[in-house]
């Protein structure tokens, strides 16, 4: 009878250590700002792929937990807000080569977007991460396909406990914000886009 009872204790405990804490990576929308930014009078699309949107990631969290979110369906409303900052509009694509839109809207650039991310902790008691990565790998083309810019973007946040006990999500959060300031600052300053 105890050797059952040892077996059921060690199945709860494989099953516990074995979920996956839900964190979620948006920024905080209000803070990414304007800035000052001199508005680009073009519009522009982008196309996140319906795959991506549901792609669900996995990453380490503290106290040999994991943490799992969306990170483009959750980062989708930050590139979306960047572009709005810089550009005259955003537009979400359906597909890459959408010409019909392309023309209708009078898109200038096209970006794709990859983001790969990581997490860690140095805490052994609690589960949230205490450090997140975020990286974004965006290209840019015009209307002909041509890809006319590329750039990649790494954004690091970091919580300790004081902090993160009232958001299991902060240093997730910090990193995604942290990127895509990167990204706005690169858009606003690059001739490219004036031309």
């Amino acid at each position: 009878m105890q050797a059952i009872g040892r077996y059921i204790s060690l199945a709860l405990i494989l099953f516990c250590t074995s979920c996956a804490h839900s964190v979620v990576t948006t920024p905080d929308l209000v803070e990414l700002k304007h800035g000052g930014v001199q508005p680009i009078d073009k519009n522009v699309g982008y196309y996140i792929s319906k795959e991506d949107r549901e792609k669900q990631v996995t990453t380490p969290g503290g106290g040999g937990d994991k943490v799992s979110y969306y990170p483009y369906r959750e980062m989708e409303p930050a590139l979306y807000k960047t572009l709005s900052n810089v550009f005259r509009r955003a537009y979400a694509l359906d597909s890459h080569n959408d010409s019909q839109t392309i023309q209708a809207k009078m898109i200038a650039f096209v970006f794709t977007p990859r983001i790969a991310t990581n997490s860690s902790s140095e805490s052994a008691l609690t589960w949230p991460p205490t450090k997140f990565t975020v990286i974004l790998s965006c290209q840019a083309v015009d209307p002909s396909g041509k890809t006319v810019w590329e750039k990649q973007f790494k954004g690091e946040g970091t919580a300790e406990f004081e902090e993160f006990k009232k958001d299991f999500s902060l240093a997730a959060k910090r990193a995604s914000q942290s990127t895509f300031e990167q990204f706005q600052r690169a858009l606003a300053n690059d001739p490219e886009f004036r031309q």
